[in-house]
């Protein structure tokens, strides 16, 4: 048998070997090794090897956690029963589950995408990446070359955050940066494979004969694009593991960086949009707030959109005037969240129809779908908004499929198709037939059992069922004597015996053909419905993707109404104007209405006098990371097409958030806290652009003061003067506070100070803060008076030594004024020739009047000659 097991894992070395012993899936050396971990089971030995187990009933639940940790299974069967004396009995793998091919309802998260990915770097060095879920026929790839690849390659993973992987085996060796994206993805299967199977010829007529299609430039792709490669391994990855039909896979999106927001995994996970902080979980999160859906569908969906929150201003004002109408039409959305909670998972429905793994239940949780699908589209009159009404010609499809369910399936529907009790009565004639003779074969045992009565005189004779010996007469001791001698002996009992017939034997061998029949052909008739519904896939999935889009923008509509949530409007010319702003998941942890709102006007544009850059210094715990973060939210909420928490929000879209908040380090890699904060920096500065947003939270606080507040300042005027982004920058470098630019306002957060107590206000206000109050903050985190009192000595002893670095006005707007320039700092870093160049490139100059032209010429001059 051990012999027969090594075998068959020489073949599968790469997954867990489920090896079917009885009732028991059996695990042996490493396999076992590493499954007794995981699952916390007994580690046992057989002949020597290790050895564990789970009970074959149990599996599923046992598979799902080994999934969840990464691992990939094959499900090795015994065929055979062998006799005595025959041997060992036939065994092989049937099913191999991967994380990312997994399609069965126990494996899955309902309301989170199951992505499967595929990486490649063609030899120029273009990266192409492309991922699948085959539980709902999304397919999507991108291409990006160049030095930020690693970043991007991050940021994709980060977004899609797929279960498994496909890549190259010379990815470490020959793009090792690339490959360190991969180290921080601990529950990710890697699976690696060799150059060959990227050549891009064989790749294009495999991904053609996919989509059968004989082109692929309706989908954006061309022979040469490395995307090909990518892609078209995802689909023989899934030929190999999958074993199905993979029909509702019908194309692939291409995308580029540029078509909706971009934001990189530090700033996804600082927004803590999907995942929070502290355990991964979506609690506390923005995902969490936002999550008003009530199917399966809307929700991924909802994810999705916060992954890919919208650029271009027309697509943003039509989502939110669709949010706008439905929160306008309160009992409408009242009904609509109504029906759609009886909405099934429309999407993993059809693929499962696609791939013919649908069972009996899942075809009537479809039919129960539809139905409620076409009870939507009756609550919207001719007056909605066009994306909410339906043709007649798709009304009808979807029609049809709900009426071919209705009058085929039974309502308690078996999952097994060996056990009958599928179809309605009328549907099939002969089904009915055979039914009606099941029905009737107690009447013919009865008629029987009557005549051997009168033909033996034995009136007690009983006939009975035994599951081991069938059909059977039942004579008690009394009666004996009168047994017939064409009666045959069965089994003697202490009370009687057991006899049969050969007539009787007879009407049991018609009896159970008739079950036989039965069963055999409600098989077959419904794997006929099956294949009807799967013919008309394109049906399905217009009725899923409407009622996901229906499902996530009354999820808007209604969080508004709940939230008391505002529709924000969009302007082009640079500007961010928020009133009144909150931060949308910390505001429903506190008591009603003691969230402090705070807002802030920025403004880009070259011809704007307006502040783009908010230098914003305050104490610990005033609030000041909570502001950034909520301004951060609030924009990209308004980017999503929902409403926002805010009085009131107008808004350029932007193009990139960038959230650089917190402290942390990746000891996996050998970065330190500081490092990690730099590169985190130095991504922003290459790739934030005018039209981007820029959150820095205490940027050069890792390294020595005098270090940090270089650096910080360095940062500060190159976002201003260089990139020119929207920026709220958040400091404990109070000497920053001296700064003056004409595009740089000072901000703090309020503290109320009397007789040694500090009250955190949480409001903003203009001005820079004199005091970070730490050893306040101290003092409430619990530390030693001991040590507070020395802390208040080395203070004053630095204010001493350094007077014009502490003496700084609690209110200093006038003294920022009457200073001329900043004190105790040099020459800046960037020269006044430079800003000057900067300020010229940015000017439109099809836009100048002349006499602005002669105004900006005469500045510059100036300028240069120091007057």
């Amino acid at each position: 048998m051990m012999a027969q097991y090594l075998r068959i894992k020489e073949d599968h070395r790469d997954a867990v070997l489920f090896f079917r012993l009885g009732d028991f899936y059996e695990m042996f050396h490493q396999d076992a090794i590493e499954v007794s971990r995981l699952l916390n089971l007994t580690l046992t030995q057989r002949a020597g090897n290790p050895m564990c187990g789970i009970p074959y009933h149990a599996s599923r639940v046992y598979i799902a956690r080994l999934l969840r940790a990464g691992k990939k299974i094959a499900i090795c069967e015994q065929l055979t029963i062998p006799g005595p004396g025959k041997g060992i009995a036939e065994r092989k793998v049937v099913e191999i589950i991967t994380p990312g091919t997994a399609v069965e309802e126990e494996y899955l998260e309902q309301n989170v995408n199951n992505y499967l990915a595929s990486f490649y770097v063609s030899p120029d060095g273009v990266c192409a990446y492309s991922y699948i879920d085959v539980t709902t026929g999304e397919f999507a790839g991108t291409v990006f070359s160049g030095p930020d690849s690693p970043e991007r390659f991050r940021k994709e993973l980060g977004r899609i955050q797929p279960r498994e992987i496909l890549v190259p085996q010379s990815l470490g060796d020959s793009y090792p940066i690339l490959a360190e994206a991969l180290a921080d993805q601990s529950s990710m299967l890697i699976n690696r494979y060799p150059e060959w199977s990227y050549n891009l010829q064989s790749a294009y007529k495999r991904l053609c004969g996919a989509f059968r299609t004989a082109s692929l430039q309706s989908f954006g792709l061309t022979e040469a694009s490395p995307l090909v490669a990518s892609a078209a391994l995802v689909i023989e990855y899934l030929n190999q593991t999958a074993g199905a039909a993979l029909s509702h896979v019908s194309g692939i999106t291409v995308y580029g960086e540029t078509d909706f927001l971009s934001i990189d995994d530090s700033t996804r996970k600082n927004l803590e949009l999907v995942q929070n902080l502290r355990d991964g979980s979506s609690s506390y999160t923005l995902y969490e707030v936002l999550n008003q859906t009530r199917t399966a569908m809307g929700a991924r969906l909802l994810r999705a959109w916060i992954h890919h929150p919208l650029t271009d201003r027309s697509a943003i004002e039509e989502r939110n005037s669709l949010v706008d109408y439905l929160y306008r039409s309160q009992r409408l959305l009242a009904r609509l969240r109504d029906h759609l909670s009886t909405v099934l998972d429309i999407e993993r429905l059809a693929a499962r129809v696609s791939m013919e793994r649908a069972h009996g239940k899942d075809l009537v949780a479809l039919k129960q779908s539809l139905e409620a699908f076409l009870k939507i589209q009756q609550i919207f009159s001719s007056d909605a908004p066009a994306s909410f009404r339906m043709e007649a010609a798709v009304a009808d499809s979807i029609l049809q499929l709900k009426e071919l369910l209705s009058s085929s399936l039974k309502e308690d529907c078996s999952i097994l198709l060996t056990e009958g009790n599928l179809i309605k009565d009328g549907w099939s004639p002969r089904l009915d037939e055979l039914r009606a003779l099941r029905d009737n074969s107690q009447a013919v045992l009865d008629a029987y059992v009557a005549e051997e009565r009168d033909n033996t005189g034995i009136q007690n004779l009983k006939i009975r069922y035994n599951r081991l010996i069938g059909y059977y007469l039942e004579v008690s001791k009394g009666n004996l004597h009168a047994v017939p001698s064409h009666f045959i002996r069965r089994r003697s009992l202490s009370n009687g015996e057991r006899f049969t017939t050969d007539r009787l034997v007879e009407l049991e061998t018609e009896l159970n053909g008739v079950h036989a029949n039965i069963t055999e052909l409600e098989q077959q008739l419904f794997l006929e419905i099956r294949a009807r519904v799967g013919a008309d896939l394109e049906t399905l999935s217009y009725a899923a993707k409407r009622i996901s889009r229906l499902d996530a923008l009354q999820s808007f509509a209604h969080a508004a109404t709940l939230y008391a949530w505002t529709k924000p409007a969009f302007s082009d010319s640079g500007v961010m104007d928020i009133r009144g702003g909150r931060h949308p998941v910390v505001e429903l942890h506190l008591p009603s209405g003691s969230f402090v709102p705070n807002g802030i006007t920025l403004d880009s544009a070259a011809e704007s006098d307006a502040p783009s850059f908010a230098l914003i210094t305050g104490p610990n715990m005033a609030g000041k990371s909570t502001f950034l973060r909520q301004t951060a939210l609030i924009t990209l909420m308004a980017q999503l097409g929902s409403f926002v928490p805010a009085e009131s929000v107008v808004l350029t879209p932007v193009d990139r958030i960038f959230c650089r908040v917190g402290a942390s380090d990746n000891l996996a890699r050998g970065e330190s806290t500081f490092l990690v904060e730099m590169t985190e920096t130095a991504h922003i500065l290459r790739t934030a652009t005018k039209s981007s947003l820029v959150i820095m939270d205490e940027v050069g606080r890792g390294t020595s003061t005098e270090d940090g507040l270089a650096i910080a300042r360095s940062v500060t005027e190159y976002l201003l003067h260089s990139i020119g982004a929207k920026t709220l920058f958040a400091t404990h470098y109070h000497e920053l506070s001296h700064l003056q630019f004409p595009r740089l306002a000072h901000f703090c957060l309020d503290v109320l100070e009397s007789e040694g107590t500090v009250v955190f206000l949480k409001k903003l206000r203009s001005g820079a803060s004199a005091n970070s109050y730490g050893i306040h903050v101290a003092r409430l985190a619990g530390i030693p008076d001991q040590v507070l009192e020395a802390a208040k000595k080395y203070v004053k002893l630095r204010e001493n030594d350094f007077p014009e670095a502490s003496a700084l006005s609690s209110v200093p707007d006038a003294a920022i004024e009457a200073k001329s320039k900043p004190i105790s700092f040099g020459p800046s870093l960037f020269p006044e020739e430079e800003l000057i160049l900067n300020e010229l490139l940015s000017i439109s100059i099809e836009s100048l009047t002349p006499l602005q032209a002669l105004t900006y010429l005469d500045g510059w001059k100036r300028k240069l000659s120091g007057s």
